[in-house]
């Protein structure tokens, strides 16, 4: 049947093909199309029978915020480059499909739970969100070794009914749309860093699965609007079910505790020193080193860069001079945030700086410079305060 009227200048159609056949979700098969016709430039069709799956939404949080500060074309593309195709291959290892990517974020489907008796297909959904989650040390470490900032992220997920719709703008592409994935997207923002929501609809499918609803905890966070403002639809927290033994836990703390205690008196301090007059940097160097610290030097702030990166951040405090070559100690400071916030970062210059740096850094305070030429025994006491600070977490 064809509707009267234009969209972008081209036929609107209904057929009552399925859905599933139109969005050609088996791995290397040909362009969707529709039987004995070729869509056209501008050519949009649309299904009047449309199916329900589990789909979800994925979003960098604050993303814009990071990539000002990026300031290279390049290495913005590369920062979403490592996030959309980290995303891509766990929601593949789960047998979901990537429908569309949308400025920082990843919308994808499962078109397995087109069937709700399918268990698995559910158990695919929830441990692939669960997955995302739990795989941001892998994705932030993929991002270090670029020399990018880590990330955070939400993750929100629902079930509903989706309408196709096929274009010839780009190779008869095709589409998902329709209220819940709109809902899907709008409820993103109820998520916390780091963690999943989901819908009132995907929560009851998950709960009537026992082996399911016992293995996962749901929070009811919020209701929502959902159409009218007369519906009020419920927001879950969603996350796997923690076991719990009261005796297993205590013991659990007790040995973590004695074990900090025991490393925070054994572990020497390690220290990055990175200054690029070689004098200097032996002096220094030697001073920390007859105090039982462990050192490494650098005269070159980029070379300091990679291996802060390759050694897993491992350092207890960094020590940077200021006027340094190619890369300035603020300049420095700045990389060394965006890679690792909690580090203690120390500056060393011959000038009385601080107050003014302060007050243009507010993140900067004064009892980070030393200020050259130092006493050995001030420096060693100074470097010590800031260290303990970074493993008592102060």
């Amino acid at each position: 049947m064809v509707m009267s009227g234009e969209l972008n200048s081209g036929k609107r159609l209904v057929t009552s093909i399925s859905p599933l056949s139109l969005c050609n979700i088996r791995e290397g098969g040909d362009e969707p199309k529709l039987p004995g016709q070729n869509l056209k430039k501008n050519e949009v069709i649309f299904s009047n029978k449309s199916e329900s799956y589990c789909i979800s939404f994925i979003d960098i949080v604050g993303s814009t915020q990071i990539t000002s500060k990026l300031y290279n074309s390049k290495k913005i593309e590369k920062f979403y480059t490592v996030f959309i195709n980290e995303v891509a291959d766990i929601v593949k290892n789960h047998n979901g499909k990537i429908l569309k990517t949308v400025g920082d974020g990843v919308i994808f489907f499962f078109p397995e739970t087109s069937n709700v008796e399918n268990i698995k297909s559910f158990r695919d959904a929830t441990e692939c969100l669960l997955n995302l989650v739990s795989s941001r040390p892998l994705i932030n470490t993929k991002l270090h070794k670029e020399v990018l900032p880590e990330i955070s992220y939400r993750i929100s997920a629902d079930y509903g009914r989706l309408e196709v719709a096929m274009s010839g703008e780009t190779s008869a592409s095709y589409d998902l749309f329709g209220p819940t994935l709109n809902f899907c997207s709008k409820m993103n923002k109820n998520a916390p860093a780091n963690g999943i929501v989901i819908g009132g609809d995907l929560w009851r499918i998950v709960n009537s699965f026992p082996s399911l609803a016992n293995s996962y905890y749901f929070q009811e966070i919020k209701k929502m609007a959902w159409k009218t403002n007369r519906y009020s639809y419920p927001v879950y927290l969603f996350r796997q079910t923690e076991v719990r033994n009261p005796i297993k836990n205590t013991i659990l703390k007790m040995n973590k505790a004695y074990m900090d205690e025991i490393s925070t008196i054994a572990k020497p301090l390690t220290i990055m020193l990175v200054d690029d007059d070689p004098s200097i940097s032996f002096l220094f160097t030697q001073y920390l080193k007859s105090a039982g610290m462990v050192v490494n030097s650098f005269t070159d702030p980029e070379k300091a860069l990679t291996d802060f990166i390759e050694s897993n951040y491992h350092y207890d405090l960094v020590i940077t001079d200021i006027r340094m070559s190619h890369l300035n100690g603020f300049e420095f400071y700045q990389q060394l945030k965006s890679i690792d916030p909690t580090i203690r970062i120390m500056f060393v210059t011959a000038l009385d700086i601080a107050e003014e740096i302060t007050t243009l850094m507010p993140d900067v305070h004064v009892n980070q410079f030393i200020i050259k030429p130092v006493n050995p025994s001030v420096l060693i006491n100074t470097i010590k305060q800031h260290a303990k600070r970074r493993i008592d977490g102060a």
